[in-house]
């Protein structure tokens, strides 16, 4: 068994759901356990292949993470979860710089017992045309530069930091399994407010990744809500339900909103554990629309639709204007399936068994497939026409139609 604690180890509820640990554990009988579809035969009208790969450390091993990469002009930058962060060039993969944080930041601080220690990095990683940030279980917030990889800050927090910061206006933003989201100084990390929220008994692992867009912090919150913070102070402007807590067991009034915001126009699209996929108003945080989906991960948007990957493994598009659902997917039942990206006219996601899954845009069906080896465990991230995708082992990719 990890050393996560109990309330935090729950990737699913109790309503057929594979709620199994990354570990291996699970915290139901086998009796529970959800049947893997197999792959169907389908004809392939897309052929992605791999143009380079790279390696980045360990990997995250067995643990919970969504750490990705992230691209900053020429460069995508990735990091494992010991402390290891890699530069490559976006076009050729040949490598531009690699720092060993647990180096950079010294052990004489007290963070590390010894050079085996792990960072244990987890929430990132995000970037701009500057500076690189990345969050640590161990509750630590660290700043690069992006050109060669040297630090530029370090601070420490109340909590994990499981979800990629937000960078924007100046600031940086994070949001904690402590339920504080707090704002900081981007040029030198002085901390500049704390928004607390609250943290049920019993929640997923995992947390919201932040959203700066108008002056204004969006985030989902652990009991289902999704709030704003005025950038500048930390003031909450208003807050919208995304779901509420119901059933007769802990486990069945799960209500986490863990999705990243999406701002469009005056609209802000996210989506809660069992609870829904809503459309809010974003200068008054009145809900527009809603749809019961079921979702602890991110959504996409593209082409006027909305992507969904639901907690038992189906695939949606939806109209972006009222949330009608135009098709679905349902082959890939228990393979653990990541967020979806949207590249080149397809919806991607990956699965733990080392499989990318192409879906056409338009109609949901299966468009490409492509065996990478291991575990997909994040979203891919797309950069013009090159998808660049990280495996649990380490591995980075780049995909190209």
């Amino acid at each position: 068994m990890s050393y996560f604690t109990v309330p935090q180890q729950l990737r699913a509820s109790a309503l057929g759901l594979a709620a199994l640990l990354l570990t291996g554990c699970s915290l139901f009988d086998s009796d529970d356990a959800v049947v893997v579809k197999e792959l169907k035969e389908f004809t392939a009208t897309i052929s992605p292949q791999v143009v380079w790969e790279a390696d980045v450390g360990n990997g995250i091993d067995r643990h919970f993470s969504r750490l990705r990469p992230t691209v900053s002009g020429d460069l995508v930058i990735a990091a494992d979860r010991d402390g290891l962060v890699k530069a490559f060039n976006r076009a050729t993969g040949a490598p531009v710089w690699q720092v060993d944080m647990r180096d950079q930041l010294g052990r004489s601080s007290g963070w590390f017992a010894s050079a085996a220690d792990s960072l244990r990095i987890s929430g990132g990683l995000t970037s701009n045309s500057k500076h690189v940030v990345f969050g640590t279980e161990r509750g630590f917030l660290v700043m690069l530069k992006v050109a060669d990889g040297s630090l530029v800050w370090s601070t420490s927090v109340r909590g994990e930091i499981l979800a990629r910061p937000a960078i924007g206006d100046g600031k940086v933003v994070i949001k904690t399994t402590a339920g504080d989201v707090i704002g900081f100084n981007e040029s030198d990390g002085e901390q500049l407010w704390v928004v607390a929220t609250e943290v049920p008994a019993l929640s997923l692992r995992g947390t919201s990744a932040p959203t700066i867009a108008n002056g204004g912090a969006l985030f989902g919150t652990g009991n289902g809500k999704l709030t704003v913070a005025v950038l500048d102070n930390g003031l909450q402007a208003w807050e919208a339900r995304l779901a509420a807590p119901t059933g007769a067991t802990e486990l069945e009034r799960l209500s986490d909103s863990d999705s990243t915001p999406i701002v469009l126009g005056n609209l802000v699209y996210s989506i809660a554990f069992n609870g829904q996929l809503s459309a809010v108003e974003l200068s008054s945080g009145r809900v527009v629309w809603a749809r019961e989906y079921s979702s602890y991960q991110d959504i996409a948007i593209a082409s006027g639709r909305i992507f969904v990957a639901d907690a038992s493994d189906s695939v949606f598009g939806l109209e972006l204007n009222g949330g009608i659902e135009q098709w679905s997917n349902n082959d890939l039942t228990g393979r653990r399936i990541s967020a979806p990206a949207v590249f080149g006219g397809h919806v991607v996601v990956g699965d733990e068994f080392g499989y990318l899954h192409f879906m056409n845009i338009a109609n949901g069906t299966m468009s490409g497939r492509l065996d990478v080896d291991d575990d997909v465990y994040a979203a891919p991230v797309v950069a013009g026409d090159t998808m660049y995708v990280q495996t649990r082992d380490g591995t980075l990719l780049a995909v190209r139609m």
